[in-house]
């Protein structure tokens, strides 16, 4: 096979992949241990690959608390917040630089006036409050997977009511072109090692 013809069917499985771009959603109403990427707290610093447009992060004990938000059921500390009464904003975007094939947070006790956008380059999907499984009154635990080859670029939270509430944000970023290049490297470097002691 000539590399040309390789080339040509290389990008066919792209295109292919591509077009079968999806996303896999999946809910439970139990929060899972382990590290988080972002839990909105004062000592929390947002890594640089996810950016934060609109919004308010409460506490317990600020104003508001109790009348325009609540603190998620399952939620530790501080939590971030979207809906029409300020502090808060109505809508709220949380961007993902070079992408991200998993999304996973706690959305506190989803309401139908929660929209959740789901944005990537193949794909939008649109996802009601009361369109997941779970108990609403524990919140649910929502993971977002990215398949058939897309990423996800960015989530838009809307909320014509009081609130949208979000804690335990975890993401499963694509890594730069830089690890790729590394990792790359690494590999030659041991192929060459493993040839070298082959021929001795």
């Amino acid at each position: 096979m000539t590399f040309k013809k390789i080339l040509v069917a290389s990008a066919a499985s792209l295109c292919f992949l591509h077009a079968q771009a999806a996303i896999v959603t999946a809910s439970s109403s139990a929060v899972p241990g382990g590290p988080v990427t972002f839990g909105f707290e004062v000592a929390d610093l947002l890594p640089g690959f996810i950016s934060i447009d609109g919004g308010h992060v409460f506490a317990d004990g600020d104003a508001g608390v109790g009348s325009i938000t609540a603190k998620p059921p399952g939620a530790t500390g501080r939590w971030w917040s979207v809906g029409p009464s300020a502090p808060q904003t109505s809508m709220a975007t949380m961007s993902f630089a070079g992408g991200a094939t998993e999304i996973s947070f706690l959305w506190g006790s989803p309401d139908d006036y929660n929209v959740l956008e789901i944005n990537g380059s193949a794909f939008n999907k649109t996802l009601l409050g009361t369109s997941l499984t779970g108990d609403r009154s524990v919140g649910v635990y929502l993971t977002i997977k990215a398949d058939g080859g897309d990423l996800i670029d960015s989530l838009t939270f809307r909320s014509r009511s009081n609130a949208f509430e979000v804690d335990h944000l975890r993401v499963t970023a694509v890594p730069e072109p830089g690890s790729y290049a590394l990792t790359l490297a690494g590999l030659g470097a041991l192929g060459f090692l493993a040839r070298r002691r082959k021929a001795a």
